[in-house]
C-alpha cells in the first residue's frame, strides 16, 4: 500500500487519514475515523488528493450537500460520488467539510472549497466514480476503516 505524504500530518499524529493501492486500471482508497464522520471527512479528503495537490486549494467557494442511502457502505459510495458531480458540474472541490448531521443512510455537509482551474492547480488524475466493487466499511477496535476502489 502507497502512503499519504504526510505533508499537512502533524509529527507523531497517529497513522496517515487515508492510504492508496492499486488496482487493475482503478485505484482504491482505504480510509480510518474514530467515527463515522470523521470517516466520511477523510474519505472526502482522500478523494481529494488523489484528483489536485489539497494545498492548493482556497476556501472561497461553499456548497451544502445531502445525500441518503440504503446502508452506510452505500452512502460513502453515494457522498464520494456527490463530491465528483460537484467537480463535474461546478468545478468545485472542498478543501474542508464539516458533517453537520449523519445516520446510518444519510449524510450533510457543509463544504468549503475552491474552483478547480487547470493554470492553477496541479491535476493529478481524473477520477470518474467510486464504486461498490469489494465494498468494505467496518468498526476496527474503536475505529472505522472503509476501503473503495476509485473508477479512473
Amino acid at each position: 500500500m502507497k502512503q499519504d505524504d504526510g505533508a499537512d500530518a502533524a509529527p507523531g499524529a497517529g497513522p496517515p487519514p487515508f492510504e492508496t493501492f492499486e488496482h487493475t486500471a482503478d485505484i482504491g482508497l482505504v480510509v480510518r475515523g474514530r467515527t463515522p464522520e470523521a470517516l466520511f471527512t477523510r474519505a472526502a479528503e482522500g478523494l481529494v488528493a488523489l484528483i489536485v495537490d489539497p494545498r492548493g486549494l482556497r476556501e472561497d467557494a461553499h456548497e451544502h450537500v445531502a445525500v441518503r442511502a440504503a446502508d452506510p457502505a452505500a452512502l460513502l459510495v453515494a457522498w464520494l460520488n456527490e463530491l465528483l458531480y460537484l467537480l463535474d458540474t461546478r468545478r468545485f472541490l472542498p478543501r474542508r467539510c464539516r458533517v453537520t448531521q449523519m445516520d446510518e443512510t444519510s449524510v450533510t455537509a457543509d463544504l468549503s472549497g475552491d474552483i478547480v482551474e487547470r493554470g492553477r492547480h496541479d491535476l493529478r488524475r481524473i477520477v470518474k466514480a467510486a464504486t461498490y466493487h469489494d465494498l468494505r466499511l467496518s468498526r476496527v477496535g474503536d475505529d472505522w476503516e472503509a476501503r473503495v476502489i476509485l473508477d479512473l
